[in-house]
């Protein structure tokens, strides 16, 4: 984790380590603006892969943290964490997991 990022929540395969890899992706709630984590700003219309963001398995447990960047800018954002299926990220990857949350203002961090 680079600094200023931080943990949103954690993520577990069901079957402990697998050697499965799960990536994320943060999308803007309201406006069409999807996280490029390449050139680290919301964009209109990244490449899926410069939009995933691989999760780090915390040594073997099959649990993976849903890390934050610390330039998402602050709003509401949904987070979608997904299934590597093939070599790289594709848009055909299942979704394991998804959500909301706010980042910065009132209830954000």
């Amino acid at each position: 984790m680079a600094l200023g990022d931080y943990v949103l929540l954690k993520v577990y395969d069901a079957l402990g380590h697998t050697g499965n890899v799960y990536y994320e992706r943060f999308v803007h709630y309201i406006e069409d603006l999807i996280w490029d984590n390449v050139a680290r700003e919301l964009v209109e219309n990244p490449t899926w892969e410069d939009s995933a963001i691989i999760l780090v398995e915390e040594g073997e447990t099959g649990t993976f943290p849903v890390v934050v960047p610390a330039g998402l800018p602050e709003g509401r954002y949904d987070y979608i964490v997904y299934r590597q299926v093939g070599s790289v990220p594709q848009n055909t990857d299942d979704i394991e997991k998804q959500g909301s949350f706010s980042k910065g203002g009132e209830f954000g961090f």
